[in-house]
């Protein structure tokens, strides 16, 4: 057949149009999810429209093997074997699930423009091993039924396959159809490999298992055919279980540069581009901490890839917090939570933080308590702090935040 006659003939080429639309539409939805600057994210956001891509190609598969049994091309002595016919009939439908694939990472790329790196290949790899395993199940179901049975049913059932598993309460079971790749990554984080194990074996299963039932119409065979997609679902699973609902894991943290400074400032390679400004700004907020009388704050890490002053600010403030929570807070009442918003958002005004910043990050009474507090004498604001801070740490300590109990006790105060 001519490349001609095949891109005239295959259903693909109408349903490329559309599914590329609605993918380019979609992705837009996908922009607020990506960490910006950061090559796993963009890599890994832009798997999630691969829950329409799957589906679509596994309808378009299901039509071409239904339409090649019909034809009857394959009785009597053919010039090409089946897998010959199956593979040139599947390339229009595996270059529009290719397309699918590519097309929302150029979209989310410049989202990650001039960082260092590149996308993550592991990810994009598993995608593709996703598409051609339900291309090679569509075109296995197409040519057991016809096209009236086989297009509704694998479309229905690779949606289902790809949407439904992060809807049960069992989380691992998300890991194996490859859409929950799309929750990495964190700039702290990266894609774990069980995660990437656990799809890319399931997919080739379903590959090798489609494979082989269009190898032959024996029982033997189709039963060797339904025997390696269990054996594939298992070998996934042992891999998942025991990453619950997440697909990534802790960064390696060799590749974090940590400075010498006060405080330490440790950077990911996506933030280096900024060192000089990010070691500007929480030396400037650290000393405004220390002019407040609030202790050295601890290591300094930041989960953008670009910082800006007000993230560097806060991350100087909140490292000044009490850095461990006492036990109660993890196995009971802990009196001093209470505390925790009005005493961070206290640290971050003191370090450099702007008041309005904090409009809709406090609850309106706790914002209105600030409000009072820096307004305060500083000896009265140092105190206030002191004695709340204490209250974080303690099981039996209950905070006393109302400013005015302290404006008693500053000095020079009746």
């Amino acid at each position: 057949m001519r490349w001609s006659t095949l891109l005239r003939t295959s259903i693909a080429l109408r349903v490329a149009p559309a599914l590329l639309i609605w993918v380019l539409a979609y992705v837009g939805n996908v922009n607020a999810w990506v960490v910006e600057g950061y090559w796993a994210s963009v890599t890994g956001q832009s798997s999630f429209l691969l829950g329409f891509t799957a589906p679509a190609c596994a309808a378009c598969a299901a039509w071409e093997g239904a339409r090649v049994k019909a034809s009857r091309v394959l009785d009597g002595a053919p010039v090409r074997s089946a897998a010959a016919v199956a593979g040139w009939r599947m390339l229009p439908v595996l270059v529009m699930g290719l397309l699918a694939v590519l097309l929302p990472l150029a979209v989310l790329a410049p989202e990650a423009a001039g960082s260092p790196g590149g996308p993550t290949l592991s990810i994009l790899g598993v995608e593709l091993l996703v598409v051609a395993a339900h291309t090679a199940l569509g075109y296995a179901a197409g040519q057991t039924m016809s096209a009236l049975l086989a297009v509704p049913l694998v479309t229905v059932g690779s949606f289902v396959w790809m949407a439904y598993p992060a809807s049960l309460n069992t989380f691992w079971v998300r890991q194996l159809n490859g859409h929950n790749l799309s929750g990495c990554c964190a700039l702290d984080q990266q894609v774990s490999y069980r995660a990437l194990a656990a799809a890319g074996l399931v997919a080739v299963g379903m590959v090798a298992g489609a494979l082989l039932w269009l190898a032959g119409r024996t029982r033997l065979l189709r039963a060797g055919a339904a025997l390696v997609v269990a054996s594939a679902l298992a070998a996934g699973s042992a891999a998942a279980v025991p990453l619950g609902y997440r697909a990534s894991v802790a960064r390696d943290r060799s590749l974090l540069r940590c400075d010498s400074g006060q405080p330490q400032v440790c950077l990911w390679p996506e933030q280096r581009g900024a060192a000089g400004d990010v070691r500007a700004w929480a030396d400037q907020a650290h000393s405004r901490l220390a002019a407040a009388g609030v202790p050295d704050s601890g290591p300094l890490m930041l989960l953008t890839a670009r910082p800006t002053r007000g993230e560097v600010v806060d991350a100087v403030a909140r490292s000044a917090v009490t850095p461990t929570a006492p036990e109660c807070a993890r196995t009971g009442v802990w009196p001093g939570a209470r505390a925790v918003g009005p005493v961070r958002a206290w640290l971050t005004i003191s370090a450099g933080g702007a008041l309005q910043d904090l409009n809709g990050k406090l609850r309106p009474d706790d914002a209105q308590l600030v409000r009072q507090l820096v307004a305060a004498p500083a000896d009265a604001q140092l105190a206030w702090y002191r004695a709340n801070s204490a209250a974080m740490a303690s099981c039996d300590r209950v905070p006393e935040l109302d400013p005015g109990r302290y404006l008693a006790d500053a000095p020079g105060r009746g």
